[in-house]
């Protein structure tokens, strides 16, 4: 075995094989994976295959389609052989309202991955699955291109291709040592000899908190029994010419596809579910199966017959039950491992081989430090301390049991819930507040009223819409106030913090003590890593507010950019606690608590205070993202309960209410205010996203170069704000297909209802010639085609004088 290469990947299944071969792609070829049995000897090789369009998240919607064109078309290519993928096609099925309004959504998304997605009749689905049950259905979605793979049959192929570019495989050797060297590099101890690495990927699947637990990291993977059954063989199935397209249903929770002549059925139990080996791995587990246990799958199995009839009339030739990982949002695993940089995971995917082309963009994050997707939500940063072992648990049980259940935009589930809380989270919860949870901090949604109580999952607009409204029209006629504790804050201080953050920023920092900047942080390609906004205290001191979600990539690309510089990064979001006060009354009732002056001309637009508040002190940050004159509250968190009781006490008469999250992105949205995750993301730069005044190419940082460029040659895709011409009681919320005269021209982002304007908003990248005043479009949503047409400034206040009053 080698003593030294550029990566060494630790795990040889489906993901950690595909980075192989994908990294040869990308130049790197000094590369040695480390295996401890045979290659797909952990959950590869007992895998039903499946690869799906079917799929909410539009990354890995998009990485799923690549690795059936990886299966299907690349490989052969490369190889010679003929495919082995099997390109059945696949149906879904759906029985309510709900499934009706998500497959929609789904097929809007579709035409952006691109991928075909079509909602077919029972008829067309009755000649393509002649011996299914479809007389129940309300709605069915057909994907053509997808189907199932042998696992072995694409990885052995990836692997030898890997192989012949100089990559090396060592078999059956353990990793035992993982141990990070004062170079920077990293010693991987093997049970057949020591090799130093720049790079070290944690592919282990089933194995992956083992080996991350050799550096004392605690992964979010738990593993969960899965099984499924192998029919014997059916008259009919031996006399059909063509292969059955696959079907999933969420009667059955299954998924049900032809096995050569016969059947495989393999239900995910939507209760009952069993978590596998959870006081740790025995490294002695390879290419092993546990007991079939078939009375836990029964109520599964009775459905899948009246489903499919066929199914009851063979007999059972084989049960596979073996370990499959979840993690607490079913998302796998990838990317950096915050605090140690060029270590990397790659694991805990739930559906490896239709996700095995996700090695692709492993490999470019790794070789170029960004990828062609939007990584956020596969980002292994995005759990923290908070997600514990019970949550990890409990969360991935849910995961499983919900794989086939039908979901909603709105879906708030109660599975491990309270990991994170707000000081004023009980007395919310006491007010009616809804709470949902963003990276385990509890954030208020929105405030039940005496009329609406609850909200029902959907797809379209939600029962909360009218107790939303009367939280909008609070914050435009008198005060809103809003907790937003669960942002993320960070204080960074030194001799050279200005120096450091202006590195980072593409923005201009304040120049002055007391004053606030907004700005992007973006990667050396151009792409958008985050947005903050900075504020000076003083020359060697600044407090960042960004997103919650991006809490530790961000903390992770600070400490990465650090080295060199004096500087002290304190990640005190759980520390410090705020509220936003703000409307046209929100002056008034601040001043009944401070001695200070709170004018516009003592505290402008953008500015910060240190004020005495009753016995606190208080940082007191002059911004709205709501549009509206108002002020964020910046405290210990021990001090924001009592705080909070104040302004309402003094608020009463000023017409002060709560609102949550659902106003406050209706109220954003009002106003054309971007957001992380939906406007910025790593797909984009601040250029298309319509930030150029938010950018200072004047001097060096982080992505300079490549923004210089973009500015210089526009590029293929512009955002646009987008106003809606019609009333049809659906919003968007992302990803859904733009359309200009019948043709395809971009992909919403989200949007809302806009309370104070009357009409539906909606941000989207389209083409750069389309964004311009009036320009009419078209929006694939939910509830079908609506109609919109591109506005050039904020549809409220477009001056901002409520804003700077």
């Amino acid at each position: 075995m080698k003593s030294q290469a550029r990566v060494v990947i630790i795990g040889g299944g489906s993901l950690g094989i595909s980075l192989l071969y994908h990294l040869t792609k990308e130049g790197w070829t000094d590369l040695l994976l480390v295996e401890k049995g045979e290659l797909t000897s952990g959950s590869t090789w007992h895998a039903a295959g499946l690869c799906s369009n079917f799929i909410g998240n539009m990354t890995v919607a998009k990485i799923h389609d690549y690795s059936i064109r990886l299966y299907n078309e690349i490989l052969p290519k490369e190889t010679g052989e003929v495919s082995s993928f099997h390109q059945t096609g696949s149906l879904r099925i759906g029985y309510s309202k709900l499934e009706e309004e998500w497959f929609k959504n789904l097929e809007s998304k579709a035409k952006n991955v691109p991928c075909e997605f079509n909602i077919i009749s029972r008829t067309e689905a009755q000649d393509m699955h002649p011996w299914a049950n479809f007389d129940k259905a309300r709605v069915i979605a057909s994907t053509p291109n997808d189907g199932h793979v042998d696992p072995t049959s694409v990885a052995m192929p990836l692997a030898q291709l890997a192989r012949t570019q100089g990559a090396e495989i060592s078999r059956f050797n353990r990793v035992i040592e993982i141990n990070p060297m004062a170079s920077g590099e990293w010693q991987v101890v093997t049970e057949k000899g020591t090799v130093l690495a720049e790079h070290v990927v944690n592919a282990a699947g089933c194995f992956a908190p083992e080996v991350s637990a050799l550096l004392g990291i605690n992964l979010p993977i738990v593993n969960l029994e899965h099984q499924y059954l192998v029919t014997e063989n059916h008259s009919l199935l031996q006399k059909s010419a063509t292969e059955l397209p696959v079907l999933r249903d969420s009667y059955c929770s299954a998924y049900l596809r032809q096995e050569a002549q016969g059947l495989l059925v393999g239900p995910y139990e939507t209760y009952g579910s069993k978590p596998w080996a959870l006081t740790g791995m025995d490294w002695n587990f390879d290419r092993e199966l546990f007991q079939g246990d078939l009375e836990r799958l029964m109520p599964f199995l009775d459905r899948c017959m009246e489903l499919l009839p066929l199914f009851s009339e063979v007999g059972i030739k084989t049960v596979v039950n073996g370990p499959i990982t979840h993690t607490p949002d079913d998302n796998v695993l990838a990317g950096p491992q915050a605090g140690h940089p060029n270590f990397w995971n790659l694991c805990g995917s739930s559906i490896g081989i239709a996700q095995g082309g996700l090695g692709k963009y492993m490999a470019q994050w790794m070789v170029h430090g960004q990828t062609e997707l939007n990584m956020a939500s596969l980002d292994s940063r995005r759990f923290g301390a908070w997600a514990d072992r019970e949550y990890c648990i409990t969360k991935a049980i849910e995961s499983y049991e919900i794989m086939y259940t039908a979901v909603g935009v709105n879906d708030n589930r109660p599975h491990a819930r309270l990991k994170r809380i707000s000081p004023l989270h009980a007395l919310l919860a006491e007010k009616g507040a809804v709470h949902t949870a963003v990276q385990g901090y509890e954030k208020p949604l929105w405030f039940k009223t005496d009329l609406v109580q609850s909200e029902a999952p959907t797809w379209q607009r939600s029962a909360a819409h009218a107790a939303v409204a009367e939280e909008c029209e609070a914050v435009h006629n008198a005060a809103g106030v809003i907790d937003i504790s669960g942002a993320a804050k960070f204080e960074i201080s030194g001799p050279d913090a200005g120096t450091f953050l202006d590195k980072l920023s593409s923005n201009k920092l304040p120049a002055k003590n007391g004053r606030m900047a907004l700005t992007l942080f973006h990667g050396p390609n151009g792409g958008i890593m985050t947005e903050q906004s900075i504020t000076r205290i003083n020359e060697q001191l600044y407090y960042l507010i960004g997103p919650i979600a991006s809490e530790y990539r961000d903390l992770d690309w600070m400490q990465q950019h650090c080295s060199g510089f004096n500087v002290k990064i304190d990640n005190c979001t759980d520390r410090i606690a705020a509220v936003l006060l703000t409307g046209p009354n929100s002056r008034a009732i601040l001043q009944q608590l401070t001695n200070n002056d709170l004018s516009a001309k003592a505290l402008p637009w953008l500015g910060c205070q240190t004020l005495k508040i009753d016995s606190a002190q208080v940082r007191l940050l002059r911004v709205s993202y709501a549009g509206e004159l108002g002020y964020e509250l910046h405290m210990p968190g021990y001090q924001l309960l009592s705080i909070y009781q104040s302004l309402q006490r003094v608020g009463a008469e000023h017409g002060l209410r709560e609102f949550g999250g659902y106003a406050f992105n209706s109220l954003r949205m009002e106003k054309a205010y971007r957001a992380w995750g939906s406007e910025f993301t790593e797909e984009i730069s601040g250029v298309e996203a319509g930030m150029e005044r938010f950018i200072d190419t004047s001097r060096e940082f982080i992505g300079a170069q490549n923004i210089r460029q973009r500015l210089a040659r526009p590029g293929s895709t512009r955002l646009a704000y987008l106003a809606f011409d019609d009333d049809i009681p659906c919003e968007c919320f992302g990803n859904e297909a733009i359309y200009h005269e019948g043709e395809l021209v971009g992909i919403s982002t989200g949007g809302a209802f806009g309370h104070r304007v009357g009409y539906s908003l909606a941000f989207a990248y389209i083409r750069p010639e389309l964004v311009a005043q009036d320009v009419k479009l078209q929006v694939m949503t939910s509830a079908g085609m609506r109609s919109a047409h591109v506005e050039l400034n904020a549809v409220y206040d477009p001056t901002n004088q409520r804003l700077r009053s």
